[in-house]
């Protein structure tokens, strides 16, 4: 049994990295609980920054880099989503890191380089040390193809680090997916240990009663996770969000129906959810349209479909202030200058998705949106509100909602899952914050396994002995 404990314990304890701990200088420029971040960041070298929006990922990650960079004299690769490669590199300008902005590898230069998803493949990831996945929610696909390019193409990379807010409440698979990033586990061994099928839903896994625990004190070991700074004992006091008001805008439509029904169904699922978004078309966008035109305050518009953005577009195109839609089929270039624009104050009125301009921007120069639509994403429902309400804006913050009366249930499901995610956050709080606390000021932490003494019944061990 002892053989037995030992094989155990080498599959949560032998998975140290070498890190850098001699010679790391952190800028000044950030916050105390961002300083002792990346000093844990880099003395692990691999780890992940489970940090809510408005957190400070950006600098966190390059002065992360920067380390890696001034240590080894060998190139480092920030992979971002689209638009917010931009950003970022004006972000280096203000904590005195230079980002280089390439699209191919022929731009690669030896210092920290920043790409798009979108372009990895035309790079060689052999020849940087260190590798910072921005957004690393894109991970979240369990079998995704772009989940195993990433992984794949970055297998031997000595330095990695993943930076995204705190994944989505009802897909812990994403952690999963992070720890094989970094080399901690395989996915596959990690749901033989604290996952089961669900009997409750068909094709689901969910994580053991018991092991609740120990998954989030294993995932503490390589991974910090906070929505405020005191979530690492550190002071909230100049991170107090501004006040949030979600609106909800209810357009009244016909319910009658073609065909054999006499009403149309209120159970709007994720299959018939386009559809009824065809019907309900004009009533929407002319609501939205109200809600724009009843400010001059800068305003986002949240679309679903290409239909929306394009009746939108026409009758915003002569608005005060001037708008800017973008959209899927547009050029990477037209879209990263569309949005430096409205932040710049080039346009009052921003149109586009979620999927576009959702993950990863600041847009703190504005306070209200519109959804002129909305899906049963949550993830990209959150993500886009929280582009908006993040530290660091100083106004409160509008959500209008633009829904049919026959899409309640769409709320219904969005207003779960914000519940659920704080019921995770909570849990994960209670659970490792002492543990994180412990980590972060370099007592790392070593999974117990459990060394019950078991009475066997006579018959097993006799079984044992033949």
């Amino acid at each position: 049994m002892t053989d037995y404990y030992k094989l155990i314990e080498t599959k949560f304890n032998n998975r140290i990295f070498e890190g850098i701990s001699d010679g790391v200088t952190v800028s000044e420029k950030l916050f105390d609980f961002q300083q002792t971040i990346v000093k844990w960041a880099l003395k692990k070298g691999r780890a992940c920054v489970f940090a809510d929006c408005g957190m400070g990922k950006t600098p966190v990650q390059l002065e992360w880099a920067r380390n890696v960079h001034q240590t080894t004299g060998k190139p480092v690769l920030i992979v971002a989503p689209l638009a917010v490669s931009a950003q970022t590199v004006h972000e280096g300008k203000k904590f005195d890191v230079e980002v280089n902005f390439c699209r191919t590898k022929e731009d690669v230069v030896n210092g920290i380089n920043i790409t798009n998803y979108e372009s990895l493949a035309k790079f060689d990831p052999t020849v940087f040390v260190g590798v910072v996945l921005d957004e690393s929610s894109i991970l979240k696909s369990y079998t995704g193809k772009t989940k195993r390019l990433i992984i794949e193409s970055f297998a031997n990379t000595k330095y990695r680090l993943c930076c995204t807010a705190t994944p989505a409440p009802n897909n812990l698979i994403e952690l999963l997916n992070h720890a094989e990033f970094l080399g901690v586990m395989k996915s596959g061994e990690a749901l033989t240990i604290w996952f089961t099928n669900d009997t409750q839903q068909a094709c689901n896994l969910r994580l053991k009663h018991n092991a609740t625990k120990s998954f989030y004190e294993w995932v503490s070991s390589w991974a910090v996770c906070l929505s405020t700074p005191s979530d690492i004992g550190f002071s909230d006091d100049k991170f107090i969000l501004p006040p949030l008001e979600e609106v909800n805008h209810i357009v009244y439509t016909e319910q009658t129906c073609e065909g054999d029904r006499l009403f149309r169904s209120q159970e709007i699922s994720a299959t018939t959810m386009f559809e009824e978004k065809r019907r309900t078309l004009k009533e929407r966008v002319n609501e939205a349209i109200e809600i724009i035109n009843s400010t001059d305050e800068q305003i986002v518009v949240w679309c679903e479909t290409n239909e929306e953005a394009t009746l939108l577009k026409k009758a915003l195109s002569d608005c005060k202030g001037g708008s800017v839609e973008v959209r899927g089929s547009h050029t990477v270039e037209y879209k990263e200058q569309s949005a430096i624009d409205f932040i710049n104050g080039k346009y009052r009125v921003l149109i586009s998705k979620p999927s576009i301009f959702g993950f990863g921007l600041n847009f703190q120069n504005c306070c209200k949106c519109v959804f002129v639509s909305m899906s049963y994403s949550f993830e990209g429902y959150y993500q886009a509100v929280r582009r908006f309400w993040r530290f660091g804006q100083t106004l409160p913050v509008t959500i209008h909602r633009v829904i049919a009366d026959t899409e309640y249930n769409i709320l219904t499901a969005i207003e779960r899952k914000q519940k659920q995610k704080n019921d995770v956050q909570e849990t994960i709080a209670s659970i490792v914050k002492d543990i994180q606390t412990a980590e972060l000021n370099g007592q790392y932490y070593r999974l117990n396994i459990a060394r019950e003494k078991f009475d066997f019944p006579e018959w097993i061990r006799e079984e044992v002995i033949c």
